[in-house]
């Protein structure tokens, strides 16, 4: 029982850290495609690179969470913490 709990908590956790990384990606975007004064080049390759970086975090995250649920829909105990 301890387990399935402690699953349902890094299933909940990581979907939440996968949203704030999406949330931060759509930040850096932002600042790609707006026009600001003073941006180069190299601040504009260095924006791209960590909205990648974020991008693939949060994906890996919700990859994690994804792997938590099927774990706890294997298991007979967890099916009582997905609902």
């Amino acid at each position: 029982m301890n387990k399935e709990k402690r699953l349902q908590g890094k299933m909940n956790d990581f979907k939440r850290y996968g949203f704030t990384l999406l949330a931060l990606t759509a930040f850096l975007y932002l600042g790609v495609v707006m026009p600001i004064a003073g941006k180069t080049q190299e601040k504009t390759y260095i924006l791209i690179g960590g909205t990648v970086v974020l991008l693939i975090l949060s994906a890996l995250c919700f990859l994690y969470s994804n792997k938590c649920r099927n774990l706890l829909l294997d298991s007979e105990e967890g099916q009582e913490y997905l609902d």
